[in-house]
Formats: C-alpha cells, sequence, structure tokens
C-alpha cells in the first residue's frame, strides 16, 4: 500500500514521535501516514505553524486562524507498507500510524504555489470549528 508523510524538514530518517492530537489514536508515538499525497502536501506546508497559530486540515485545504502563512516549501515522503503493518485510525484513508523508523522511501518536494487557492485564513478558533464541522 502506498501511503504519504509530509514534513516541512528534509529527513533521512523518519522517526516515530509523540504526537498531540484529538483522540487516543492521535495521541500515540507514531509516524502519521495517510492514503492522500494532496493532504501530506498541504500538512508538509501546515506543520511549520504548531505551536504558533491554530490551524485545521480538513480533506483538501488548510485553515489557519490569523493572518500567519505556511511555509513556502515541504517533503512529502512516499513510503510502501503492507496493510498490517499500520494501524488504520478512524478518519479513513486520511489517518494511517506506523510504529518503527522508516529509512525507505521516495521524497517530493512541494511548492506553497501548487497549493495557494486551498489555504485560507479566518479570524478566529470559533471560525475554524465552524468550518471543520
Amino acid at each position: 500500500m502506498k501511503l504519504y508523510h509530509g514534513s516541512p524538514k528534509k529527513l533521512k530518517v523518519l522517526y516515530p514521535y509523540q504526537a498531540r492530537g484529538i483522540n487516543e489514536f492521535q495521541n500515540q508515538k507514531a509516524i502519521f501516514l495517510t492514503k492522500s499525497f494532496d493532504q501530506a502536501a498541504l500538512y508538509s506546508l501546515a506543520k511549520s505553524l504548531k505551536e504558533k497559530t491554530p490551524f485545521a486540515l480538513p480533506p483538501g485545504k488548510i485553515i489557519i486562524v490569523g493572518n500567519l502563512k505556511p511555509v513556502e516549501k515541504g517533503y512529502v515522503y512516499e513510503i510502501d507498507l503492507q496493510n498490517n503493518e499500520v494501524k488504520k485510525g478512524e478518519f479513513g484513508n486520511y489517518e494511517y500510524a506506523y510504529l518503527k523508523p522508516i529509512r525507505k522511501f521516495k521524497i517530493h518536494i512541494i511548492n506553497i504555489r501548487k497549493y495557494k487557492d486551498k489555504i485560507k485564513n479566518v479570524k478566529s478558533k470559533k471560525e475554524l470549528f465552524n468550518l471543520v464541522k
């Protein structure tokens, strides 16, 4: 199965990290993956906003509270794994977890220009939550 991981950093090895999410699955120590190349690409740009402002990644877009912008360039790591090697989360094809380091992958460079029309800034967390529902 082909899965993707997005990051604003160019990495040689993908390591599991302790995540902070909204449910038990998203709060485990893992490498988080998706079947959607575009979702991983959007995450590779938006992850630079962590700890700076709230943001959400509903399928196909980035919603950011305030006027901050994501990084200009990100990286998508394309990984081939077997179905039985990954845990699937509650959000279907958008959420998988892998618990071991990954050393073999293909790297794609992402440029924000391709995704500008998928980025939306909002004024408040309330507006963000209303758009994500």
